[in-house]
């Protein structure tokens, strides 16, 4: 009894902490969109150069992820976890003092390169932890600290209007090293089987063995598909919504209450999807949130009615983050074993690359004048894509039920 009690608090206190670590990455999601304006002033960048300081935090994610992933296989996920979350709060702390373009460039690409090794680490160690039954529920209670932090950032520009875009990177850069202590107390990593004893190259298999062979790419492809489309749309309104409403003629409060209602959306999507996760077929998921998220789109980009856009707002952050954390949820069912984080991490790797495509794509867009109509006909095909990809894998879960 004490020691189902033992386990059923080890797990428990690994979500809390899996949470937290969700939540500070909303922050450093968010924080750029909401001290764009503060940035560019400070360093004189046009909408091009926003456009890098945006993509080059998902950048270094995109390798954190791929790496990261690969690493926790070979060492464990707790050191990685631990790891990564040092880097993070060093360099996000780094970028609010940075003296010049350049090393606010290179701030922000290893600020995303810590979150990137962390995050696939981290859902495999919720992975671990859940069982067919409860996945979506457990996976929705940990990446809902995603939007929870995104909230806290767009509820402090709200209530402190003059706060300086410098000290929510202080904030979000030291409080999470505060974590690190906690991790080291209480993350365990999942033993290995008893075995003879063997070189860890033949423990770990190869990557392409991972995800490719034995028709493991029929997964693999349509995973990394939806991953980086998915995540393109969520990080084109994460980065820029507030600025192209601006643009559309709000103001700044205005545009910060639609990102607002966007984050409480975002919360309000993870979870409620989570919990259809456990009971619907993942096809039937894929028509609730890609038709969810085109009305979404559609709305955001050609209406100017204030109450039109807090709807929309809610909206897109039910179906893109929510749709974002179901595919977080889904991904370690696909792999198994000691490669399951190389698994996970590449399947991310795509989505981070989406993530850094999406913001690039709408400064140019931008810059060449085509304005939200650009891109709304950049990112409508780009649902269509997901949904279709997301479709595909629904035969392979329903098998593994």
């Amino acid at each position: 009894m004490a020691q189902t009690h033992t386990g059923k608090l080890q797990k428990i206190l690994t979500i809390f902490l899996c949470f937290w670590v969700a939540f500070f990455e909303g922050f450093d999601l968010q924080a750029p969109g909401i001290a764009a304006k503060g940035i560019a002033a400070t360093f004189g960048l046009d909408q091009v150069q926003m456009g890098y300081v945006f993509s080059l935090g998902v950048f270094g994610m995109l390798f954190g992820a791929f790496f990261g992933g690969r690493i926790a296989d070979y060492l464990g996920q707790k050191k990685v976890l631990m790891l990564s979350i040092g880097i993070f709060g060093v360099f996000m702390s780094l970028t609010a003092i940075a003296p010049s373009i350049e090393i606010l460039y290179a701030a922000r690409f290893f600020t995303g390169l810590g979150l990137g090794a962390a995050m696939p680490t981290m859902i495999s160690v919720v992975g671990d932890e859940a069982t067919e039954a409860n996945r979506g529920k457990l996976n929705s209670l940990m990446y809902c600290g995603l939007p929870v932090g995104a909230i806290f950032v767009a509820g402090l520009a709200i209530l402190l209007p003059e706060i300086q875009w410098q000290t929510l990177f202080l904030i979000g850069g030291l409080t999470p090293l505060a974590l690190i202590p906690f991790m080291a107390i209480i993350l365990k990593d999942k033993p290995k089987p008893v075995a003879v004893a063997q070189v860890s190259t033949e423990a770990v298999p190869g990557m392409a063995q991972v995800l490719f062979k034995d028709q493991q790419y029929k997964n693999t492809f349509p995973l990394w598909v939806g991953f980086f489309f998915t995540l393109m749309i969520n990080y084109i309104l994460i980065s820029w919504l507030p600025n192209l409403l601006m643009e559309q003629g709000l103001q700044k409060q205005q545009a910060f209450m639609v990102m607002l209602v966007f984050q409480v959306g975002a919360v309000i999507g993870t979870l409620a999807l989570g919990y259809l996760l456990d009971r619907l077929k993942l096809w039937q998921m894929a028509v609730i949130i890609y038709s969810g998220l085109f009305v979404a789109l559609s709305l955001l980009f050609t209406t100017t009615s204030i109450s039109m856009l807090v709807l929309a707002g809610v909206m897109g952050g039910i179906f893109s983050t929510g749709g974002q954390s179901i595919l977080y949820g889904i991904s370690p069912i696909f792999y198994s074993g000691t490669g399951k984080v190389t698994g996970v991490g590449s399947a991310i790797s795509l989505g981070r690359l989406g993530a850094m495509t999406g913001p690039l794509l709408t400064g140019k867009i931008l810059a060449l004048g085509l304005g939200t109509t650009g891109i709304l006909m950049a990112s409508l095909p780009a649902v269509v894509i997901s949904a279709v990809a997301v479709t595909a894998l629904s035969r392979y879960k329903s098998a593994h039920k």
